[in-house]
């Protein structure tokens, strides 16, 4: 199989918040600061291309039970009202781009995603940002699942180390999405463009 058109695509900008990305916060990807650039350039490739760019940050409600999240991690989790959960301020939203917070690694779960993208007419969504096994892999994964085209921008992921990150793209290959390089992704943009 071979991609072939970003005609209908979205792209969706995972969890790139203060909470991953600022110094001395709780769960500080120095990897992660690394992509913001790539990011960045994604971000306005999908709006010069008139595509929709769709943000999740992950956010949790103190008085809500965090379920299995919080038995994790131990509610060391970034909370609603925390700074932290903020987006980090080189990545703002325009007016009527959505900012998705999801409680759950898959930002389709307990969200409102999959009826937007629906309403938008999109059937591929490109997805960057952190982390690539946790929250990227799992919202692959759950939109593959939910028939959508899954593509994975690899170099503008991160997690915590390159073993996490390497397995993620490996699995996610093999059954669940197309991998290519921001590049590829902004040249297909732009050769699409009318």
């Amino acid at each position: 199989m071979k991609l072939k058109s970003l005609s209908n695509s979205a792209l969706i900008v995972i969890d790139m918040q203060r909470y991953f990305l600022e110094k001395g916060a709780p769960a500080y990807l120095e990897r992660g600061v690394k992509i913001i650039p790539l990011v960045k350039k994604l971000v306005n490739s999908f709006r010069n291309a008139g595509r929709p760019v769709i943000f999740t940050r992950h956010a949790h409600k103190k008085n809500n039970l965090t379920g299995q999240m919080g038995r994790w991690w131990h509610n060391k989790l970034p909370w609603e009202t925390d700074k932290y959960s903020r987006l980090i301020s080189t990545l703002k939203p325009k007016k009527r781009e959505p900012v998705i917070t999801k409680t759950r690694y898959s930002a389709f779960e307990k969200t409102n995603l999959n009826n937007l993208l629906k309403r938008k007419n999109v059937d591929t969504i490109v997805v960057c940002g952190v982390m690539t096994h946790l929250c990227v892999e799992t919202t692959i994964r759950h939109a593959f699942m939910l028939d959508y085209q899954p593509i994975l921008i690899q170099d503008a992921c991160a997690s915590e180390n390159k073993k996490h990150h390497e397995a993620a793209i490996y699995n996610l290959a093999h059954g669940f999405s197309f991998i290519v390089d921001t590049n590829d992704v902004i040249d297909m943009l732009k050769n699409q463009m009318p």
